[in-house]
């Protein structure tokens, strides 16, 4: 299976993994999946010997598809994070221009209006506001508000095309705003939350074929290296290393 089929058919799986087991990668995904591929070859020729313990074999045939998701849930975060800096590059240039807009519209509409109450209640209102999402919404406001009433505004110098480009800029900013705030993966659940879930999943595996490895291999110490993370073993040299520099 690709590894978005593996993901696909494993997704179940993770949404059954209780909230409080679910666990933050403690390792780079690239080498938590290369390890996983690495204990399944090991746990296949050993499988005999392994059949000795209380592991279920079935978990050793199921690593490479929990690695395939894993991987798949990785890419699928990154792509959440790469389009969310995006949309946040596109927010810092679109929200300016949308600011100077209201302002610029609110300062026409002040005077063009100053003498129609029910028109200035609408100016009132939209100059309360400063938040993004006050933003968003004064700028349809005040297209609306131009639209229905453009002779004053134009009597007093307003360009009308100001008014079609406030509501534009008024759905591109909604759009764009809700990306920089991070939209929801399928069923609800933010791609991260999916990685971490996919991540636990192939812990789980990886944590019984070790625990079992290490087990029947006790009295063979290169055997039961195996059986152990690569990574966190050179980090503990490297701990090791500087400490004994530093003594």
């Amino acid at each position: 299976m690709s590894d978005k089929e593996s993901f696909e058919a494993l997704k179940p799986k993770y949404l059954l993994i209780e909230q409080d087991d679910v666990k933050d990668p403690n390792l780079p995904i690239n080498i938590a999946v290369g390890e996983a591929f690495d204990l399944y070859r090991y746990a296949t020729t050993d499988k005999d010997a392994l059949t000795a313990t209380d592991l279920d074999i079935a978990t050793i045939e199921d690593l490479p598809i929990r690695a395939e998701g894993l991987r798949e849930a990785q890419g699928n975060w990154i792509q959440v994070r790469k389009e969310r800096s995006e949309a946040e590059e596109k927010w810092t240039t679109l929200s300016k221009e949308a600011f100077e807009t209201r302002d610029e519209l609110l300062h026409f509409c002040r005077y063009a209006y100053r003498k129609d109450n029910m028109a200035m209640q609408i100016v009132y209102h939209v100059a309360e506001g400063y938040t993004n999402t006050d933003m968003i919404q004064d700028l349809s406001e005040l297209a609306k508000l131009i639209e229905s009433k453009p002779e004053a505004f134009q009597a007093v110098g307003g360009d009308p095309a100001k008014a079609t480009k406030a509501q534009t800029l008024a759905e591109e900013c909604s759009l764009t705003l809700s990306s920089v705030n991070g939209d929801k993966a399928e069923n609800d659940r933010p791609a991260k939350e999916m990685r971490d879930r996919a991540f636990t999943y192939l812990k789980q595996a990886v944590d019984a074929v070790r625990d079992a490895g290490r087990f029947v291999f006790w009295k063979n110490p290169e055997k039961a290296e195996l059986y152990a993370s690569v990574y966190f073993r050179e980090l503990r040299e490297e701990r090791e290393s500087k400490l004994q520099e530093e003594a």
